[in-house]
Order: C-alpha cells, then structure tokens, then sequence
C-alpha cells in the first residue's frame, strides 16, 4: 500500500470521528485502539488469505471497535454491533465456513434467477448469494444474523475484496462498496451529511447507534442485478 492509499484510510477515520463527536460522542469510546501488525500478519496466516491493504490499514488505526450492550447508553459507532477485532475476525469467519454447505442444484445462476424473480432473495450486485463460502472474511455482524464481509470471490463484474452486507434472516445480500476504503469515506460522507442536515442523510441514528440498514436498498423485490440479467430462470423444485 502506498502512503497515499494509507493516508486515504487514516483521513477517512478522522472524518468519521469527527462527525460522531457531534452526533454521538458517546460512541466514540468505543473505537479500539490500533492492531499490531503481526496481530494483522496472523488473521491472513490464518484464514490462508491475504486482506486488502486498505483493510489492513484500517486495522492499524482501530482493531475493530468494542461491543455496546443494548441499553447501556454508549451506542455503537458503526452500523452494526461492532466491526470485528484481528482475533474476532479470525474466529467468526472460521464459524462462517464451517456454515457451508455445498448444494450444487441449488448454489446456480439460474436458480438464483429464479429465487430473485419469485422474490425469494434480494441480491444488490455482483455478489453470490453463498453462505459459508471460504472466499469471504467476516468482518463485522448485528444481532448475528446480519453480517459484513470482505467478499473474495465476487460474481461477474464485482471486485475482490469488496465490501457485502448479508442478512440471513431476510435473505438479502448487497454489495456496500467495492472496497473498505470507499466504505469508510462513504460512510464519512453519510455522517457529516446527518450533523448538518438530518432529514437527508441516508443514516438513522437510533439509542444504540447508527441502523444496520444503512447502505441499502428498500426496492430490490424481484430486481436482478445486472450480472443476472440475462440468464435463464430454472426452478430448481423440477428435475
């Protein structure tokens, strides 16, 4: 990573804490202090994949954030629960690939045409609707059904390393950014964007911090993205 591409990560992080200082200061103690490089050397020996450098600058200026308890009036900073420290990362993302389970009739371009077009799933990008796929390092979660990942195997026209959001529960996968960088400065943006005019900031600042339905998109019923636009719908309930 350049110094450039360093200072970009660093810059974006001053920008977000900022902002909380003004709309939620209380968050702010809940920024860690930085990893160590040989905690970050460790999470890519690890899990046998090496993070994007903008990643692994992030981490040099806060390991994650430490985890508010509902209630506890010191409200997340983050969008989520918590961004996940070095170890933590390493942890779920073991937990993660442990959830796979390969299903090739289902695991399909044309099956998952079809699951979107019957409004089964919501996808929003280039991203394959797989939970468990080794090509993702979990980097952050809400309520343990909603998670970030650092998305390694992209579909067609997506970026290695790029930046999704999957909720189990409702089935929805987005892509948030095709990098942690543009994540963080889109998100500093969102912020300063919600200090100075509230109503038309895409943020909802709630008790506990920030909603974790930032970053997406309320209208994806039966919407293909475009990378599945042109495939033929196969209903995999007939063989």
């Amino acid at each position: 990573m350049t110094v450039a591409e360093a200072e970009r990560v660093t810059e974006a992080w001053k920008r977000i804490a900022d902002s909380l200082r003004d709309v939620l200061p209380a968050s702010l103690r809940h920024l860690a202090a930085p990893a160590e490089v040989q905690q970050i050397d460790a999470v890519e020996v690890a899990l046998a994949q090496p993070l994007p450098p903008d990643f692994r600058a992030s981490l040099r200026v806060h390991d994650g954030t430490t985890w508010p308890h509902a209630g506890s009036g010191q409200p997340s900073p983050v969008p989520l629960d918590w961004f996940y420290d070095t170890g933590q990362i390493i942890e779920m993302t073991r937990m993660w690939r442990d959830n796979h389970n390969p299903e090739p009739e289902w695991d399909d371009p044309q099956v998952w045409a079809y699951l979107v077009d019957k409004e089964m799933i919501y996808l929003n990008g280039p991203v394959r609707p797989i939970v468990g796929t080794a090509g993702a390092v979990v980097v952050g979660d809400m309520n343990g059904d909603v998670h970030w990942l650092l998305d390694f195997d992209p579909a067609p026209g997506g970026t290695p390393g790029q930046v999704v959001r999957v909720d189990i529960e409702c089935s929805s996968w987005e892509v948030l950014a095709p990098s942690w960088a543009q994540l963080l400065h889109r998100y500093a943006e969102d912020l300063e964007l919600f200090a100075a005019d509230p109503g038309n900031s895409s943020l909802t600042i709630e008790q506990d911090g920030p909603a974790c339905e930032w970053g997406t998109r309320s209208d994806l019923g039966g919407t293909r993205p475009a990378w599945l636009r042109d495939v033929e719908a196969r209903n995999p309930h007939l063989f």
